[in-house]
């Protein structure tokens, strides 16, 4: 008899029940239908049912905790024995079959080619079967087992092997099935070269997907930086399967080329007295205008907007364009808008592992970059909106005192006191004052590099706004989106640990953004500097890697595999692998005197060049930069620019210089030399030889 009205909850809580028993298994294996596999976590039984954390078929890295109700499980065979294994067998209703065959995946078809689906939700109980297999079970498990199901029917070791035996013989009559299949379809297996250009997918499928191909996939290898086409993948992906249906019309994702195309400089012949006409802001409004034909940006409550400056990626979220002003976050009650402190123009160091880098005062760090190494597209030509360090709200602020419970807005009769009641319900206290959590008009940052200054990104995005607001909102009166209604704000999340995870980190940011998002968007936002871990953004790489395989296995089917080129990853099943030679990055950093810098002052060229015969520099100013040479063959050396706090930093990497086949040769002594690498400058990240790629698509 199935359950009606039935609540599936954690059957390891058990703060409602009388008895609270429980005792935790190790488990052997696990046959859930045919489906086998060795299980990394121990098997808990409680007062409430039984806990079992499964991988899923389709993706074994990632894993279901299955909650399984006492009273969703109908027979119980069990063997107990103190000098060979132990098993115990559960027969389970249907409702909790389909409960468990949707959690991890399991296919349709009973006999499917992978053989590895077999739980049917429907037909006799017998294919509803869970096979638990124990090295041992001691006295006090098997009594907690015992006294939480009466219905207990033990068997004989003889008769629990003749019952495993069954089982295994299935699961070779599968395998049988899937040989025979194999040889009747004819299966091919391709394994693609990393050398050749080859589409691998379209996602999603049909007009406006993204094109990805081996070029592309290469950029997840180890050390290697995103391009866009990955992260427009990922982001389009994320969209379709993370964030919750219920939100995915209230969000609008940008693609990477968005903010690119909005702030490059174009010149139209065709008309130049309309051009004249128009003001810096209408001018970048026009070149996009027609992105969001199909769309009313006013209608959502998140607008993502991917950024590249100078190589580097970073994210920018448009929170509650629609709103002009704060509200209460679960009442929508208007309240009075915060008394922000300003941010003010000091530097602000980033640090990337041990090392601290204090960005450039003097001149700025963009276009010193464009000028000297020409690196990526020039920057230093972006059409952007002139911008203050006052426009974004400060770290350090805390609330203002009238942001208590009387800075509700009595805007209709009792909207106070509806209010205050819900303060008393939802209150938080910060710095000692209660607040209420609220959501408003935002401009948020997220960058894995803090420290560059993104003033003149939220003042463009304002104006964008603005602009955008006329076009698609003519019928209303015009609404200027300036920084006291549409606040900028730098927030604290974590950090990379090197030079080229700045992409993974964009795209965690917002894969976290819809996971666990913001419950309060009161300034500053301090709540996110633990967000995640750095293994999470580290395995990104072979998640994506995975994710693109999967896709690619359902675009060609069962008959035809196309195995993706093999790649150095930093993980392998989620844990960190040894980095292979030349992934090994060391910092040396030396204090030096005002006296050494004022010397190495004198030595410096006017572009900027250290004069030094060798060609390398020992010291600079705080707001200078070093041009270091970086040997990375005996032909050529590749120029960094390293900014330093008062002291000299160098940055290295032990790195393979030459290819296997030359070992032996005359040039074996340069193999595991030490070789400076390139850094990152005030918040930007440079690449060493190839740029960022980028592909456009239509």
């Amino acid at each position: 008899m199935e359950l009606e009205d039935f609540q599936r909850d954690d059957v390891t809580d058990l703060s409602n029940c009388t008895d609270k028993l429980s005792t935790a298994l190790q488990c052997k294996v696990v046959r859930i239908g045919t489906y086998r596999f060795e299980p990394k976590e121990p098997v808990t039984f409680t007062s409430k049912g039984v806990c079992l954390v499964a991988p899923l078929v389709n993706n074994p890295n990632d894993s279901f905790p299955l909650h399984i109700h006492k009273r969703e499980v109908v027979k119980i065979i069990a063997h107990f024995s103190k000098v060979s294994e132990s098993m115990l067998c559960f027969y389970t209703l249907r409702n909790c079959a389909q409960y468990i065959k949707n959690s991890l995946q399991m296919k349709d078809n009973g006999t499917a080619l992978d053989g590895s689906a077999y739980f049917s939700p429907n037909g006799p109980y017998q294919v509803r079967k869970i096979i638990l297999q124990f090295n041992s079970c001691s006295d006090q498990s098997r009594n907690v087992i015992k006294s939480i199901w009466d219905f207990f029917d033990e068997i004989s070791d003889v008769d629990a092997q003749d019952l495993l035996q069954r089982a295994e013989a299935t699961d070779r009559q599968i395998t049988n099935k899937t040989n025979e299949a194999a040889t009747t379809t004819c299966i091919t297996t391709t394994q693609l070269n990393p050398n050749e250009i080859k589409q691998l997918l379209i996602y999603p499928p049909g007009k406006g997907g993204i094109s990805i191909n081996t070029e592309d996939y290469l950029c997840l290898a180890t050390d290697q930086y995103l391009n866009d086409i990955i992260i427009d993948f990922y982001l389009k992906w994320v969209h379709n399967n993370v964030v919750p249906e219920a939100q995915r019309e209230r969000a609008f994702i940008f693609s990477t080329f968005f903010y690119k195309r909005l702030t490059t400089l174009t010149r139209h012949h065709h008309n130049p007295d309309k051009d004249v006409k128009q003001t810096a802001a209408q001018k970048r409004h026009a070149r996009v205008q027609n992105w969001t034909k199909n769309v009313n940006l006013f209608e959502k409550d998140f607008i993502i907007i991917p950024i590249n400056e100078q190589s580097h990626w970073f994210l920018a979220i448009i929170c509650f364009p629609t709103l002009k002003g704060p509200v209460t976050y679960d009442t929508n009650i208007p309240v009075e808008p915060q008394q922000l402190k300003k941010q003010k123009g000091k530097k602000v160091s980033l640090q990337i592992g041990n090392t601290t880098i204090t960005p450039l005062s003097k001149r700025d760090s963009s276009t010193m970059l464009a000028e000297v190494c020409g690196v990526g597209d020039d920057d230093s030509e972006r059409d952007e909106a002139e911008g203050d360090e006052s426009d974004l709200a400060s770290d350090d602020s805390d609330f203002d005192s009238g942001a208590s419970t009387s800075a509700v807005s009595a805007t209709i009769g009792g909207g106070v006191a509806a209010a205050n009641n819900s303060l008393s319900n939802n209150s938080t206290s910060i710095s000692g004052i209660k607040s209420l959590a609220i959501k408003q008009p935002l401009i948020l940052i997220f960058d894995s590099l803090a420290g560059a200054s993104r003033s003149r990104v939220v003042a463009t995005l304002r104006d964008y706004l603005t602009c955008e607001y006329r076009a698609k909102m003519s019928d209303v009166t015009p609404h200027v989106f300036n920084k006291d209604n549409m606040p900028g704000h730098c927030v604290k999340v974590p950090q990379q640990n090197n030079f080229t995870d700045c992409g993974l980190y964009l795209l965690q940011y917002v894969e976290h953004f819809f996971k666990d998002p913001i419950r309060d968007y009161r300034l500053p936002i301090k709540q996110l500097s633990n967000w995640f871990d750095t293994l999470t953004v580290t395995r990104k790489r072979e998640d994506i890697s995975q994710l693109l395989q999967q896709l690619m296995n359902e675009r060609n089917g069962p008959n035809h595999q196309v195995i993706l080129p093999e790649i150095p990853l930093p993980t392998s099943n989620g844990q960190l692998v040894e980095p292979p030679e030349g992934y090994n990055i060391e910092f040396e950093e030396e204090e030096t005197g005002e006296d050494a810098a004022e010397e190495d002052d004198d030595n410096t060229d006017v572009d900027g060049t250290p004069n030094d015969a060798d060609g390398t520099a020992s010291s600079t100013h705080t707001d200078e930069l070093v041009n270091v040479k970086i040997p990375t063959t005996k032909a050529a050396t590749t120029t960094a620019l390293v900014p330093t706090q008062g002291r000299k930093i160098v940055v290295k990497r032990r790195m393979q210089l030459v290819s296997s086949a030359t070992v032996g040769n005359n040039n074996s002594e340069t193999l595991n030399t030490t070789a400076p690498v390139v850094v990152g400058v005030a918040g930007q990240n440079i690449r060493s030889g190839n740029q960022a790629k980028y592909r456009k698509f239509e």
